[in-house]
């Protein structure tokens, strides 16, 4: 079982503070901060997922230099967004966490080209894609930082299970009986699991590939079903 990182720490440069790269860096765009790094540039913009940090900090997907994807947001105020961006504005499910007259306040919902639009709860987790599992839940069993996969086939534990290999985000490798996964996670929590195993005959391998993201802090357990 391997694990790798996809949010990468990377190399800084803020307003107040200059360091001379060894490479060409490429410029995060957002408001009036300037923030350039190493990694994955695309004509001198960012694209991918980084981590840019100066007086603000944004965390999450990029491209052209802007928030595009899933992404978190904190202000030098204190005030966090966490969601759906487009183009560097907020688009999208969204939690937008700030203080507003020394009260802590929360809005949560849908966002669209960087205004409030719509008061809801938000979804706990996302599936992103799917191929060649026929039924899946994800539940959360109680509070904490633990995401657990069970693997399963004819209504009991899928043996025939090989070849297993788990990308994530953050945590730690964890089992606990027959059930594998990450303890320690960070949410929004990425994981993308994929395996080989033998169709409900026996016979025929069988190529699984499962994305899913979680939103909502807990423990969780994810069981994943094929024919």
């Amino acid at each position: 079982m391997k694990t790798k990182l996809k949010v990468s720490l990377i190399a800084i440069v803020c307003l107040n503070y200059v360091q001379l790269f060894s490479q060409e860096p490429c410029n995060v765009l957002k408001n009036n901060t300037l923030k350039k790094y190493e990694k994955k540039c695309k004509k001198e913009l960012a694209n991918g997922k980084e981590l840019a940090t100066c007086m603000d900090k944004y965390e999450g997907d990029l491209k052209n230099g802007l928030p595009d994807g899933i992404g978190k947001y904190t202000w030098s105020s204190g005030d966090v967004y966490e969601g759906g961006w487009k183009e560097g504005k907020r688009d999208g499910e969204g939690r937008y966490s700030f203080r507003k007259d020394g009260v802590d306040s929360v809005k949560t919902g849908i966002w669209k080209d960087d205004k409030f639009i719509k008061k809801m709860a938000l979804t706990p987790y996302r599936i992103i894609r799917s191929m060649s599992v026929s039924r899946y839940t994800a539940q959360k069993i109680k509070n904490g930082s633990r995401v657990l996969f069970l693997f399963e086939q004819n209504g009991v534990y899928d043996t025939y299970v090989s070849n297993l290999r788990f990308t994530t985000t953050s945590g730690t490798n964890y089992s606990l009986g027959i059930k594998q996964g990450f303890d320690n996670v960070e949410f929004p929590f990425n994981c993308v699991v994929s395996y080989r195993t033998k169709n409900s005959y026996r016979v025929n391998p069988v190529d699984v590939s499962f994305e899913i993201e979680i939103k909502e802090p807990g423990c969780w357990e994810v069981h994943l079903t094929t024919n």
